[in-house]
């Protein structure tokens, strides 16, 4: 185990009707001026919004709203967001949505006390920030899908949609203060949605599962391989029963717990699918993240799993259920894989990219695109732990993915 800090300092309230206390929350934290942001999606149109602004003003809080969030979140919203912020003097933000709406309000509550421009904190040069968070709002979230952990997640991404640039920014200020979690807030959602979501989280946990080959935690492992069995399972009650609520409940917490740090105490996450999905994701705007990490991550898989195959094992005996073949480890493995694509693909979601809708025109130029402006890792301008990977090797996996 390696050595490490853990902050997790977000408060999660679960259950049903839990957001009936968000004014209350809201206050403790100092709260006078709320910024409610959302996605003027399903939860304006069904007025749950209003609900919530409703049940605000009851409690004496003065209420903003924005709307309009995306997916892939855009910065010009960001700019918005703080310029409105600013005019009404907001000292409080709310995120009514998932990872989209949270990372835009992340961003804007990073902006807001900012002098400069809040891109600085996105961009890099020579892996360098151009500039670090100091102050941020406090914010709040009152969470609609189970999906990115961005609710206590130290990660906030955004796209600058007129240069197709997808960065993020990781840095505890932008943790939120409280997560609202109610299991029946997320009973609506389409099918793919909740698939995308569980892709989605299994992905945080699969980024800190497969790790260089000298790292090896007993405990995180275990806690890896929990989210995995969770997900797998409630996923396949949900694609059945979209209202069990044991099974939402399960994946909300789930989606919190993979991506607050806990699944990656003392050890060295890889990132690399992540990194390369950003690309695909910035590129092809239309594609939901955990969409393009369905395709991503098992063509990543099939390229690095020689580099640890202790963990591959691990993985594909523990987890996918695949018998050891001792004569032919890599067939146990490469079996694992196709099990994972299997389960993607019952829950309605692609694991190859010519399958997915938007990304039909793509070809090995914008393949080429795409892997030279991936966020790089290390000096010799690599990404990735299980293995590094150059700019040819993220052609090779976008190949295998296609």
């Amino acid at each position: 185990m390696n050595d490490f800090t853990f902050l997790s300092p977000t408060r999660l309230v679960v259950g049903r009707d839990a957001e009936k206390e968000t004014g209350k929350w809201i206050k403790e934290y100092g709260g006078t001026t709320v910024l409610v942001h959302h996605d003027s999606g399903f939860v304006k149109q069904n007025g749950f919004v209003d609900k919530v602004i409703d049940m605000l003003k009851a409690d004496g809080l003065k209420v903003v709203e924005l709307g309009g969030v995306v997916p892939n979140p855009h910065l010009s919203k960001v700019y918005e967001g703080i310029e409105l912020c600013k005019k009404e003097g907001v000292d409080f933000l709310l995120a009514i949505g998932g990872g989209s709406v949270i990372d835009s309000t992340k961003a804007i509550a990073m902006g807001l006390p900012y002098e400069g421009d809040v891109w600085d904190f996105f961009i890099e040069e020579d892996g360098v920030p151009h500039d670090v968070p100091t102050k941020s709002t406090p914010l709040g979230v009152i969470l609609t899908i189970a999906a990115t952990g961005s609710e206590a997640s130290n990660s906030c991404v955004i796209t600058k949609a007129d240069e197709n640039l997808k960065r993020f920014c990781d840095n505890d200020i932008n943790r939120a203060r409280f997560a609202i979690e109610n299991p029946e807030l997320t009973m609506t959602l389409p099918p793919f949605q909740t698939a995308c979501g569980i892709i989605d989280i299994m992905s945080h946990s699969f980024e800190r599962y497969f790790t260089p080959e000298k790292e090896n935690d007993i405990l995180t492992d275990y806690l890896c391989e929990a989210i995995f069995h969770t997900c797998m399972d409630c996923g396949r009650i949900l694609m059945k029963d979209p209202e069990n609520y044991e099974a939402r409940a399960s994946i909300m917490v789930a989606s919190t717990l993979s991506h607050n740090g806990l699944t990656g105490m003392g050890r060295t996450g890889d990132w690399a699918s992540h990194f390369i999905e950003h690309e695909l994701s910035g590129e092809y705007q239309s594609v939901t993240h955990g969409a393009g990490l369905a395709v991503i991550t098992p063509a990543w898989m099939k390229y690095v799993y020689k580099d640890n195959m202790d963990k591959f094992i691990k993985w594909a005996t523990r987890v996918m259920g695949v018998s050891m073949d001792y004569g032919d480890p890599e067939r146990t493995v490469l079996e694992a894989i196709d099990r994972l694509e299997l389960f993607f693909l019952s829950l309605g979601v692609p694991t190859k990219l010519r399958d997915v809708p938007g990304v039909e025109d793509l070809d090995e130029e914008v393949m080429e695109r795409m892997a030279k402006r991936v966020r790089v890792v290390h000096e010799d301008g690599s990404i990735g732990w299980v293995r590094r990977l150059n700019t040819e090797d993220i052609v090779e996996i976008f190949k295998l993915a296609m």
